[in-house]
């Protein structure tokens, strides 16, 4: 246990909420930390406020890991429920609490002492790299036109994500991919407000909408868009065998009932859902009225190899012949990477070696993420997400986020092992 935790609570008393303008400083404190212990690193920039973060060893391997995460964090608030300081890090039965803890410092500061580590023990065998991202927590907007800018610098060969740790029943996780997004507001507009006495004789927007929107998706929950299904790609035998999870902890997480194949349908189905729906008079009291107006926006979840444009464009088939203006607010591509990967293997691998259990496998998460655009910009066809500090209960985004302290050194174990594993066979 030679990683020093309290190297990571230095990290943790910086102020890196990206969506209040923060993050500078904690880039700074990582470029120090890693020109300290000897590793080439400078600060990337782009168009976002908080450079990227970038660090490199190499030890003349014909292959490259490129380790991603980011080091801005969620906003606290409301602090009134927070039992301690979020950014006072404390020590509790066995926890770590603080801001960032879970998503995603702790996992940060483990994988960079852990390397670290390897190199001082002169086990390090594969090639290095490492991009800390500074605007993760607000969408990663620039993202794709930093990696169109440094494509040369962070060429790899294979790509760990920023770090799923333990699963609802206490496995460690793998994550091979993210589903996709299309994300869209409806409008739908007539000239005024009017009295609701004129219901007879003309048309109320709100109405109109629920009708397309009941047409749009079924009460099971199918999509009703042309060819909407035609390209999703379905979980093989050897996919669904490493699928794992507790119904009756995901009903308490959730607060509602699901089905037993809840797995399954997380990792497999596309949705479509309603984020919100505003018109008319909400107010207090009663006003009798007709709105003039309706804004819907709606998500669709995609799974590969589903195009989130394809999508668009037939929903904008579907909408226009209703006179539905459609406003697209946000594109991602789905990405998986193979159960045969030689990435997923070492990973499922090391998982069993260190914490003695099958890990929990998901083909892909249930969100999204930029996977896709660092497979297509690098051109890396390898990328997993795991070899992370957090547990389903670490409050993620929430008020009293924390980790165990003994998972911190038990991922920098899996670390270790995954790292050489992978470096197995290369010269």
């Amino acid at each position: 246990m030679s990683l020093s935790i309290l190297d990571l609570f230095e990290f943790l008393k910086i102020d890196t909420t990206s969506a209040k303008g923060k993050g500078e400083e904690g880039a700074k404190f990582l470029l120090d930390y890693m020109r300290e212990k000897d590793i080439n690193s400078e600060l990337l920039k782009g168009k976002s406020k908080n450079p990227y973060v970038y660090g490199e060893i190499n030890v003349g391997s014909k292959e490259t890991l490129l380790i991603y995460n980011h080091y801005d964090v969620q906003p606290v608030e409301p602090l009134d429920k927070w039992n301690s300081d979020p950014f006072t890090p404390t020590e509790k039965e066995g926890k770590i609490f603080a801001r960032g803890v879970a998503d995603d410092k702790g996992t940060l500061m483990m994988r960079l002492q852990t390397i670290i580590e390897l190199v001082k023990e002169k086990k390090l065998k594969i090639n290095i790299k490492f991009i800390y991202e500074g605007e993760e927590e607000i969408g990663s907007p620039n993202i794709v036109d930093f990696l169109e800018k440094y494509k040369d610098t962070l060429k790899a060969d294979y790509l760990l994500w920023e770090g799923s740790g333990k699963g609802s029943d206490g496995s460690p996780e793998i994550v091979l991919g993210v589903k996709g997004l299309l994300y869209v507001e409806l409008r739908y507009r007539t000239t005024k407000d009017l009295h609701s006495m004129y219901a007879p004789i003309i048309e109320n927007p709100v109405w109109k909408i629920i009708y397309f929107l009941r047409d749009l998706r079924s009460p099971n929950g199918k999509v009703n868009l042309e060819g909407f299904y035609s390209k999703v790609k379905r979980l093989s035998e050897e996919e669904i065998k490493y699928l794992k999870g507790n119904k009756s902890e995901m009903e308490n997480a959730l607060g509602q009932k699901i089905q037993s194949d809840f797995i399954e349908k997380l990792i497999e189905e596309p949705t479509c859902n309603i984020d919100g729906i505003q018109s008319g008079y909400t107010g207090e009291g009663s006003k009798t009225v007709i709105p003039s107006y309706v804004i819907v926006k709606i998500d669709f979840r995609l799974v590969p190899e589903q195009d989130p444009n394809e999508v668009l464009r037939s929903l904008e088939k579907k909408a226009e012949a209703e006179g539905i203006e459609v406003i697209p607010l946000g594109r991602v591509k789905p990405y998986r990477t193979s159960i045969e990967s030689k990435i997923a293997r070492e990973l499922i691998s090391s998982a069993k070696d260190v914490y003695g259990i099958n890990p929990v496998v998901l083909p892909n998460s249930p969100g999204t993420g930029p996977m896709q655009s660092f497979a297509s910009i690098l051109g890396i066809r390898q990328i997993a997400d795991g070899i992370g500090v957090d547990y389903a209960g670490s409050n993620i985004h929430s008020f009293n986020e924390n980790i165990y302290k003994e998972d911190y050194f038990l991922a920098s174990n899996w670390m270790k092992e995954f790292v050489a594993k992978l470096s197995v066979g290369i010269t």
